[in-house]
């Protein structure tokens, strides 16, 4: 596979989510037992940066918890996960 090909491939995400979709992410994330930059990127198509903002953000708020991680990865879960 060349590198013109896997460019291609590669998925356009959005660089910054919609109020509708940012209350979508709200609602969903509080009760989620394991939450990821990544998988939160994944999940909604948008960039694991914007992600880590959002997190960020959501753990000020008092809607996620900060579980484990280093540097490159964090690990968070919804305040109301078992």
């Amino acid at each position: 596979m060349s590198a013109r090909e896997r460019s291609e491939e590669k998925a356009v995400r959005i660089l910054w989510p919609s109020e509708s979709l940012l209350k979508t992410i709200e609602k969903e994330i509080v009760s989620s037992p394991v939450i990821t930059p990544q998988s939160l990127a994944i999940k909604y198509g948008i960039r694991v940066s914007t992600a880590k903002k959002l997190l960020r953000s959501y753990h000020k708020k008092g809607l996620v918890v900060y579980v484990d991680g280093n540097s490159k990865l964090r690990i968070y879960r919804g305040v109301k996960a078992k």
